[in-house]
């Protein structure tokens, strides 16, 4: 269990239409993504702070430019086997963890919200 929770949140645009919805394929169509990221440390550094919310914003970001005014649907790993929130979250943090390692956290929580109401966590504890 981490002590500190760092969290980090980022938006992009991008159209998806997921592969069978309700025995049939959709139409293509494009969200405002949301991706919010929980990553733990399990102390503070030197300096006073768990881990730099900068360099935590700045590899949420490197993960999200991929996808940035993209169709999901022809990501070589989101793509199959359908675009869904849930894929998303499950790429980005496969991008994620090496990263957050290296700054010395541990990924925890990836939510993606499709829309503003419509939301997936994927919890990695």
């Amino acid at each position: 269990m981490s002590r500190w929770v760092i969290h980090s949140r980022a938006t992009f645009s991008a159209c998806h239409a997921l592969t069978i919805y309700r025995g049939q394929p959709e139409e293509s169509h494009e969200h405002v993504w949301e991706v919010a990221i929980q990553v733990g440390a399990e102390a503070l550094n030197e300096e006073g702070f768990a881990l730099d919310f900068h360099e935590v914003h700045a590899l949420l970001g490197a993960a999200l430019t991929p996808l940035r005014d993209s169709d999901l649907n022809d990501h070589p790993k989101i793509g199959k086997p359908t675009p869904s929130a849930e894929r998303i979250a499950q790429v980005i943090a496969q991008e994620l963890s090496d990263g957050v390692t290296a700054l010395g956290g541990r990924l925890l929580v990836v939510s993606v919200w499709e829309g503003p109401e419509n939301r997936v966590d994927l919890r990695l504890e």
